[in-house]
């Protein structure tokens, strides 16, 4: 079970050199609105020479928005780690997926479930998921059915993905790109709140998860199960206070 974020000590805060954080849910309740607190955390991360990154189930174009807003320096993950930046004005990087296992799950889908699978309005910006609503299906019973493709449940819409891909396998991936090229996971921080950050709680040690009250107790608890950490607050403000924190310890 997680420990409480007050647990990070000044050594492990020391040596924190990149931060990469969940969007939807862990720095935003919905929508592009970022609270003071968070704003004022990420630039005080930033001052302090943390680079701040975001992994996240949106395309890059609703993420240009908050990347700007937020000022940051770190790698940008989009679509459940399906696509990727170094940097916010950075190229694509070539991960080498496709989106086709996705698109051939969603065709099988609703041929099986004609009246239950709606398709997100934003698929015609992604480029490797593919964004569904299920109305009236579980999540599980469509699992059943794919065969190349893996289904994730963010809390605010379902993604189907081709197998293997995942924000902590993109993460990995990227880490000797990062920065001037020596970064460990030892030194990144991941937080997130729901089960498409559980591939970043697995694979790098550090790791927080912030409760988010939309998802049912059962997934919360699963998830601390997975993260090192947990915050207090949710949201926005659980984010804001695990930064204050890795901050303070950083001068202790």
């Amino acid at each position: 079970m997680s420990q409480s974020y007050r647990d990070i000590v000044p050594d492990l805060a020391r040596k924190i050199r990149l931060v990469i954080t969940d969007v939807d849910g862990t720095i935003v309740p919905s929508g592009d609105c970022l609270s003071p607190a968070v704003l004022e955390a990420v630039r005080r991360l930033e001052e302090e020479g943390i680079m701040v990154g975001l992994a996240s189930g949106r395309t890059f174009s609703r993420l240009e928005s908050l990347v700007q807003d937020l000022g940051i320096s770190g790698p940008i993950i989009a679509e459940n780690g399906g696509a990727a930046k170094l940097k916010a004005n950075a190229g694509m990087v070539d991960l080498g997926y496709s989106r086709q296992p996705a698109i051939k799950a969603l065709e099988k889908l609703k041929r099986l479930f004609p009246e239950a699978i709606e398709e997100r309005e934003d698929n015609r910006y992604r480029l490797v998921d593919v964004g569904i609503r299920s109305l009236g299906v579980e999540t599980e019973e469509l699992r059943k059915h794919l065969d190349n493709a893996q289904i994730l449940d963010s809390g605010y819409m379902l993604h189907l993905l081709q197998k293997g891909v995942s924000k902590g396998g993109t993460l990995m991936r990227l880490m000797r790109k990062i920065g001037d090229g020596t970064l460990s996971p030892d030194e990144i921080l991941v937080l997130g709140d729901s089960p498409t950050d559980a591939s970043m709680f697995q694979l790098f040690p550090h790791s927080v998860v912030i409760p988010n009250p939309r998802l049912p107790v059962e997934r919360r608890r699963a998830l601390q199960k997975l993260a090192k950490y947990v915050s207090d607050a949710a949201l926005g403000e659980g984010f804001a206070e695990v930064a204050r924190h890795i901050l303070a310890s950083r001068r202790a």
